[in-house]
């Protein structure tokens, strides 16, 4: 195994089975990532794109083939295994934000950390941190619904950064928001690998936006293509 691999994805099949259909999502998949790389996986809805990131991303498991994260066989493992990898070396972003409705931006952020055992004052502290990083300075009090699309998605790649991981992983992460909102968040992202040449990918239907990235993989009907 290259010590400098982050993602080592070997003849991944996906393979979900509804009422005796079975769908094949993904279909004998390889890919390997390397530790910095900034990449963008590219398909069409359908094409199995997200489902590729939620096996790299230790969410999901695949039905057949091995995936190694940074050089440990992460195929089998239980799901608490599973969770402690996600915890340590992976941050999320998704297209809905996934943040929680009832809690301020500051408080969404210091989640991550408080599960992984901080205390909450030093969670507080960097959350807020992490915030004015993100051009939140002045927004820590508010909740998801006081907040604009941009200034949301803004707050979930702070929570991503919340227990500073190796690898972001960012799935249609500009798929709710305007084309305005969308590009600055793109060049957050960008900003962000420059400063911290961290692993992150970024899954994307948009042509535009994925040649702006190192690096382009294509996924088609489950299969990599280019």
């Amino acid at each position: 195994m290259k010590k400098n691999l982050m993602f080592d994805v070997r003849d991944v099949w996906k393979i979900y089975s509804m009422k005796g259909v079975e769908t094949q999502a993904l279909r004998g998949v390889n890919l390997k990532i390397r530790k910095g790389e900034y990449s963008a996986i590219i398909g069409p809805s359908g094409s199995g794109k997200s489902t590729l990131m939620h096996i790299m991303g230790c969410l999901d498991t695949p039905s057949r083939g091995t995936v190694f994260v940074d050089g440990k066989n992460v195929s089998k493992l239980s799901d608490d295994e599973l969770a402690k990898i996600r915890r340590e070396k992976i941050g999320f972003v998704f297209q809905a934000y996934n943040l929680i409705p009832g809690l301020t931006a500051a408080e969404n952020v210091s989640l991550p950390m408080r599960f992984a055992g901080h205390g909450r004052s030093e969670a507080q502290r960097k959350a807020k941190e992490l915030l004015r990083k993100v051009g939140l300075g002045k927004r820590f009090e508010h909740k998801p619904n006081e907040m604009s699309g941009g200034e949301q998605q803004r707050v979930a790649i702070a929570r991503a950064l919340a227990n500073d991981p190796e690898v972001i992983l960012a799935d249609e992460p500009t798929g709710n928001l305007d084309t305005k909102s969308g590009r600055e968040i793109f060049e957050l992202l960008e900003e962000l690998h420059k400063k911290t040449k961290k692993t992150i990918i970024i899954v994307t239907h948009d042509i535009n936006l994925a040649k702006r990235t190192h690096r382009e993989i294509r996924i088609r009907d489950g299969k990599i293509i280019g």
